[in-house]
């Protein structure tokens, strides 16, 4: 009885338990997603603010009028992930926007610019920690 008992813990712990660890994890997608959401409440509350700490982020990257412009027509965080975007894919800010416009998802931009939406999660998660 008692190595029954062992036997199903054992085989519980082992096949169960990795399933639940797996049903957890959003995709790079939604992920992506959610950190935008993040940036989104935790910054629309003072947009100055945020607009300085993101012109000093990408300084090097896009010029202070292009941070500008993106944050007046989107949310802060949609604003930072066309940024990063257009850093990574090398193409201008405003074929982002328009494909963003057209309605197509962050994966479907990230696809179609040959560049992989892990990457894109991974600097916009930089960004995000960066400013604090």
């Amino acid at each position: 009885m008692f190595v029954k008992r062992v036997l199903t813990l054992f085989l519980v712990f082992t096949f169960l338990l990795p399933m639940t660890s797996f049903a957890g994890r959003l995709s790079e997608s939604e992920e992506l997603e959610k950190v935008v959401r993040k940036i989104n409440e935790r910054q629309s509350k003072n947009l100055k603010m945020f607009e300085k700490k993101t012109k000093a982020y990408f300084f090097e990257a896009q010029k202070p009028a292009t941070i500008g412009a993106l944050l007046k027509e989107f949310s802060p965080g949609d604003a930072v992930t066309i940024i990063v975007i257009s850093n990574l894919s090398k193409k201008p800010y405003k074929d982002i926007v328009t494909m963003r416009k057209s309605g197509k998802g962050w994966q479907a931009i990230a696809e179609q610019l040959g560049i992989k939406l892990k990457n894109v999660l991974k600097d916009v998660k930089d960004f995000r920690s960066g400013i604090g």
